[in-house]
């Protein structure tokens, strides 16, 4: 038996990713496991996105998928207020600690530890060299 094509989606849709959260789920619950879900939240100037964070919960720890804020707002105070926000709906699943991934040369690194997060673990095997950390703040 063939197997059907695999196919890139270059953008995909909002509707391609609730597939697989509905199928995540889906499994999930049939283990006894409450299902992941996602956050947004933005932050405007006037009608320009300055500041933004996404991520997930990943059945325990919620991850932070995302964060970015313009480079003509950072040192304001933006990012952590994101990283504030996007704890505050961790705690509301119930989730234990918020983890994320960063380069351990980029400044990010050493921010989200002043932001009380530690370094779990790291790994060497990304491009040129660089170290990746993967960074865990108990909730």
């Amino acid at each position: 038996m063939a197997l059907n094509p695999v196919v890139h989606i270059e953008s995909p849709s909002e509707d391609f990713y609730t597939i697989i959260h509905q199928g995540i789920n889906e499994y999930a619950a049939k283990r006894g496991l409450e299902g992941t879900g996602g956050y947004f939240y933005v932050v405007y100037d006037e009608s320009k996105v300055i500041a933004a964070i996404s991520g997930f919960d990943n059945f325990g720890p919620a991850e932070i998928g995302g964060l970015w804020v313009d480079e003509n707002y950072r040192g304001q105070g933006y990012g952590k207020l994101l990283v504030e926000k996007a704890q505050e709906w961790a705690k509301l699943k119930g989730c234990k600690a918020m983890t994320v991934f960063t380069l351990k040369d980029w400044p990010a690194c050493a921010w989200y530890q002043k932001l009380g997060f530690n370094i779990e673990f790291e790994r060497h095997e990304h491009r040129n060299g660089t170290v990746g950390c993967y960074l865990i703040k108990r909730l």
